[in-house]
């Protein structure tokens, strides 16, 4: 009987998921997560599963490291009176709006083009006999569910860890249950509010521009969108210092950021909604909340009909425009830098590839704009204190932001190098190259190199000279190019492929050993470089103690380089795990 059940509810579902409507649901699913643009450039397709677990573990290691922090042998030890569970946890709170908005609006942003139908999408399902308005409804559907999958992935170990680690125990289930209620109901709605923001930004654009010229602004927006949402993480380390002082808050500024407003909105579900400011925070929460989804929604019926109708008369544009193309074309670099045909032409290749391309251009916009916000942050520490007096000598703070930016470039381009652009037209490179001549590691180097140093040095050398004076200038431009320099070597120690023409590299054991390295290598070449850099200034003599430093770096690498078999040194096209060895 059970089995005949199974057997029974196994070909009704089956049934019912081949009609139209579920057909298409499962296909927009799919193209949002698995990717699908409109260029012809394959995007990194990360496992559904990969992607879940890597948005899930932000709230997870957060929420154990309250374990600790809400501990009742730890409060006693502390010698903490009447706690007070709403209270005491509002910068945590605030900490876990933040949190949730920015992983879920990034991720929407990161899936920015998925979210509405392609050129792919107009070839494939209009031959069909299906109505434009069911395929409206499909993927209207597929984005809320991608809204709901998203929201309940990235807060669904805090609805359950969070409660535990503050009120465990206090043996209580009432008050579990009220503080578990009302923290699950501001992160899902702050959640909500971030991924409908978005998206009524994407409706509003392609609702008032046009198309093409809507294909051209998306990078722009995208990036100004990014970079609002990792200054907006930041404030997670500055805003809860004045939130846990709750008579200050209705007279500071930060009641104008939406996470302060989701605040307010948990307050009042946990019973502290007679707090003028609380119960005003709720009423701009819910307000913006149901503004953004009436927007999202509207806009986005406004732009489909007009904008998918005319899908196949558009025609493709890079996300940059095409004169941008040219800046490094000049004949004088190529004999100067470029000598020989392979190096020119793989050169030209990669900054095309990555200035056009939206899968590299997202990663590397990502990165600049996280040195942006972090180096807007050191900027704003130097002016706690009076302006004058800040500028009048360098600081660790102010000789620390072109560091930064440098880091932060570098890093995003070498990461973007990992993700090839189309491996089927890799055999160009592959049947005209000799691996064996070729060294893949010097065009590297000049990619990075021009990308930092082409914007960053003159921007370092006159700030600093207008400052402090040229002989300082000098000096601190000099410092900050040495080091850069060695950081790139580090960064290619290993490097032997044409960027953006190898497969994606096997996952291994030590990635996450690799990961922690990259944060390690941030805060050295962030912070402990400009400190040794300010000591250094103090005395230019001492300048000289970076020469021993900076030499020892690179014989290091050299003679890394030297014991290295040849096998390892040949240029590759296709990353081999080592367990097929």
């Amino acid at each position: 009987m059970i089995a005949r059940a199974k057997q029974f509810f196994r070909a009704a579902w089956e049934a019912h998921s081949r009609r139209p409507f579920a057909t298409l649901l499962r296909v927009f699913m799919g193209r949002v997560f698995h990717g699908g643009g409109d260029s012809c450039t394959s995007e990194m397709d990360v496992a559904l599963g990969v992607i879940l677990i890597l948005l899930a573990m932000p709230g997870i290691l957060v929420s154990l490291l309250l374990f600790e922090k809400y501990g009742s042998l730890i409060r006693w030890m502390r010698g903490d009176g009447v706690f007070d569970p709403f209270t005491a946890t509002i910068p945590d709170e605030y900490f876990f709006i933040v949190l949730s908005m920015v992983v879920t609006g990034a991720a929407a942003v990161w899936r920015w083009d998925a979210l509405f139908l392609d050129r792919r999408d107009y070839s494939n399902i209009v031959p069909l006999p299906i109505s434009l308005r069911r395929i409206f409804l499909g993927n209207l559907a597929a984005i809320l569910l991608l809204s709901a999958a998203l929201t309940l992935d990235v807060n669904a170990a805090s609805f359950v860890l969070f409660p535990v680690a503050v009120v465990g125990s206090q043996f209580s289930l009432g008050v579990f249950l009220q503080f578990a209620a009302g923290h699950a109901v501001t992160v899902v709605l702050a959640s909500a509010f971030s991924f409908f923001a978005v998206f009524a930004i994407i409706g509003l654009l392609m609702a008032l521009l046009p198309y093409a010229f809507f294909r051209r602004v998306s990078m722009y927006f995208r990036f100004v969108i990014a970079l609002f949402y990792f200054a907006l993480l930041a404030t997670s380390f500055v805003v809860p210092s004045f939130l846990a002082q709750v008579a200050r808050i209705s007279k500071l500024a930060v009641n104008l950021l939406p996470p302060v407003w989701f605040l307010g909105l948990g307050q009042t579900l946990w019973g502290n909604g007679r707090n003028p400011f609380f119960a005003t925070m709720t009423r701009i929460a819910l307000l913006a909340l149901a503004i953004s989804i009436a927007v999202a929604v509207l806009s986005y019926a406004l732009a489909f009909r007009r904008c998918f109708i005319r899908i196949p008369e558009t025609v493709e544009v890079s996300p940059l425009p095409r004169a941008q193309f040219h800046l490094l074309r000049v004949n004088r670099f190529d004999r100067s830098i470029l000598r020989d045909p392979p190096q020119r032409a793989c050169f030209h290749f990669i900054t095309r590839t990555l200035l056009r391309s939206e899968a590299h251009l997202q990663i590397a916009s990502a990165f600049v704009a996280i040195g942006l916000v972090v180096s807007t942050q050191s900027l704003v520490s130097v002016f706690h204190a009076n302006t004058a007096a800040a500028l009048r000598s360098p600081s660790a703070d102010i000789l620390s932001i072109p560091f930064i930016l440098s880091f932060c470039i570098i890093a995003g381009i070498r990461l973007a190098f990992e993700i090839p652009s189309d491996l089927r037209a890799n055999w160009v490179f592959a049947l005209w190259i000799d691996p064996n001549t070729l060294q893949t590691r010097s065009i590297a180097r000049k990619i990075l190199l021009t990308f930092s140093f082409v914007p960053l040095i003159p921007i370092c050398f006159i700030s600093t000279a207008m400052l402090w004076g040229f002989g300082t200038a000098l000096l601190h431009t000099a410092i900050f190019a040495a080091c850069t320099m060695a950081f790139v070597e580090l960064l290619l120690l290993r490097f032997r492929k044409i960027p953006f023409t190898c497969s994606y590299p096997s996952f291994q054991s030590h990635s996450a050993l690799i990961f922690v390295s990259y944060l390690f290598g941030f805060v050295i070449f962030t912070a402990y470089i400009p400190e040794f850099e300010l000591w250094s200034l103090a005395e230019p003599w001492r300048a000289s103690l970076f020469i021993p430093l900076f030499a020892i770096a690179l014989i290091s690498v050299r003679l890394y380089r030297k014991q290295m078999l040849e096998m390892d040194k040949n240029l590759i096209f296709e990353e081999i795990s080592p367990s097929s060895f």
